[in-house]
């Protein structure tokens, strides 16, 4: 029988690493919400990040928690110049071209970083890797908690921004009724380049952030795009915290199955998690009706 410091620890951990998929997540949603567009590469933008990380501890011995500005920074420019040039010839295409063009950005990154990277396992050694802390059975270790912390941070400045800015206003008045925000001045076609910004952005963030603790390789992208996909639809489409909050129960749900299970048939629980959602809700948790 598993005992319940197991399930304490496991909880624990989901909670850790479902923080890295909210954020994935979150810039799906966003994108989503402002924009109708469902970007297949999200989790190769999340993989850039992670390089970006990798190769200024690399070269610069950057550590990798002063490196997420820098990620962010570098994968937000690379998003606005994915909108201006791809994104934004088929805004107003059908869904098929949309998610045609965002599959062709996905293999242009993938194999582009397999070809300048090599498609071999890259790691990280930060010198608090292995400090664990221990709060009676349960333990945590130095560089998830961060993870977690940042994560978190991030989601709170999101929140902070879209409340209280102009810009954060402007997306969210586009995000209702394009038409309307356009009407009353803002600049649309504007507010889609940042939108497409900042959502590859923060996925990024989730890329530096993993690659303080897994390995990180030019194909990983993959994998967090489906995650990505299983909690935008069990927050709600277009919800930004129903995403953050449905990354954390994905993460437990993973984390928590994995005592029961072999731990490699885990993501197959969220998979069956992402059908249930779709059968018995499929706005999602948080989500409401699509125009």
């Amino acid at each position: 029988m598993i005992g319940l410091d197991y399930v304490a620890n496991a909880v624990v951990s989901g909670i850790l690493i479902g923080s890295v998929y909210s954020l994935v997540g979150m810039g799906l949603a966003l994108i989503w919400g402002i924009m109708d567009v469902i970007n297949f590469a999200q989790g190769d933008y999340m993989m850039i990040g992670a390089f970006v990380t990798y190769w200024a501890f690399t070269l610069a011995g950057v550590d990798p928690l002063l490196s997420v500005p820098l990620s962010f920074l570098a994968t937000f420019a690379l998003g606005v110049l994915t909108q201006r040039v791809v994104i934004e010839r088929v805004l107003d295409a059908p869904m098929v071209s949309q998610i045609t063009a965002t599959f062709a950005v996905l293999l242009m990154i993938r194999y582009g970083a397999e070809a300048a990277f090599g498609p071999y396992t890259k790691r990280i050694y930060v010198p608090y890797a292995d400090v664990i802390y221990r709060f009676g059975t349960v333990s945590l270790q130095l560089p998830r908690l961060i993870a977690f912390s940042v994560s978190l941070g991030v989601a709170v400045a999101f929140y902070v921004f879209l409340k209280t800015t102009y810009t954060g206003v402007a997306l969210r008045a586009v995000s209702q009724n394009r038409m309307a925000a356009y009407l009353m001045g803002i600049n649309v076609r504007k507010m889609y380049w940042i939108a497409f910004g900042i959502g590859v952005g923060i996925s990024a963030v989730g890329g530096t952030l993993v690659a303080t603790f897994l390995p990180i390789h030019p194909e990983m992208g993959g994998f967090y795009a489906l995650i990505a996909f299983i909690v935008v639809v069990f927050g709600g489409f277009g919800s930004v915290f129903g995403a953050y909050i449905s990354g954390i129960i994905i993460g437990v749900t993973e984390s928590v199955s994995a005592l029961f299970i072999s731990p490699s048939l885990k993501d197959v629980v969220a998979f069956l998690l992402f059908i249930a959602i779709i059968l018995v809700k499929p706005t999602g948790l948080f989500g409401t009706e699509q125009r």
